[in-house]
């Protein structure tokens, strides 16, 4: 299913504090540190995949042209991006090329909506509507960009 339609900035923010522990701090650590990171809980509003960069970019850009991709994050310090996807896709995810799910008790740092803190910015800023990535289409571009970057080895 594609998106329909994006929200406001305000709606995106609301939308991540959902997960957070404490909305109120949450939403301080952002507005003082300049748009810095705040911890959110997965689980809650959203699961993430976690993949290596290369994997990763390759994957949401190529949701991305389709119409299908959700919320991610890059997190280039660490080497990895994060895909937003239902809660309950942890439970049921197998890794596939490396890429590892994260459910219910994981923290993730997440920098404000539309900016970057660092290393730390959005592929995809959430648009406060809701719309995650199908687990499904994630999992499909994953293997497609694994099999072009070992095509490419060859």
């Amino acid at each position: 299913m594609a998106r329909d339609g994006a929200g406001s900035a305000g709606e995106a923010i609301d939308w991540l504090l959902r997960a957070a522990p404490r909305p109120a701090p949450s939403r301080a650590e952002w507005e003082h540190c300049g748009g810095g990171l705040t911890a959110l809980l997965a689980g809650v509003a959203w699961d993430a995949v976690q993949t290596s960069l290369t994997l990763g970019i390759e994957a949401v850009d190529t949701l991305r042209y389709a119409g299908v991709a959700g919320p991610a994050l890059c997190r280039a310090d660490c080497g990895v991006v994060l895909v937003l996807v239902p809660v309950g896709t942890a439970a049921t995810w197998h890794p596939t090329g490396g890429a590892v799910a994260l459910g219910a008790g994981r923290r993730l740092l997440v920098p404000y909506p539309g900016q970057s803190f660092g290393a730390d910015y959005w592929l995809i800023p959430p648009d406060g509507s809701g719309f995650l990535t199908d687990p499904g289409l994630l999992r499909t571009a994953l293997r497609r960009a694994a099999a072009l970057y070992a095509a490419a080895a060859w």
